[in-house]
């Protein structure tokens, strides 16, 4: 089961905490999910990977496209996992980092930011 909580970090942030599984069954509505929630006015977009306790695939491939379509609309993807954690290995395995920036903690993920 997915479940995405959405919160707005001051003016510029967007940070969507999703917790459970993102599979082939759901990685398409995380992806809708986060597009229909996301304002121009944001520049970037926090996906808290945190309590995800799967990612295949298909959630790799969500993440790729984000960053694809937020880079489309001048807008940064940054993701969240902790060191450690099997999400973090799986995505430093596919090189995530070449299209959004993985950082261990929310806070770290929210602090260069204005008015955060």
């Amino acid at each position: 089961m997915l479940e995405i909580n959405f919160e707005e970090a001051g003016d510029v942030a967007l940070v969507a905490a999703v917790s459970g599984e993102i599979d082939s069954s759901n990685a398409n509505d995380l992806r809708i999910s986060v597009a229909d929630r996301l304002a121009t006015s944001i520049t970037v977009l926090v996906l808290d990977l945190t309590d995800v306790t799967y990612l295949d695939s298909s959630g790799v491939e969500s993440v790729f496209e984000l960053a694809r379509r937020l880079a489309e609309r001048r807008q940064e993807l940054r993701l969240v996992a902790p060191v450690g954690s099997g999400t973090r290995r799986v995505l430093e395995l596919c090189a995530v980092g070449g299209v959004a920036e993985l950082l261990a903690t929310r806070s770290e993920s929210l602090a260069d930011l204005p008015g955060v």
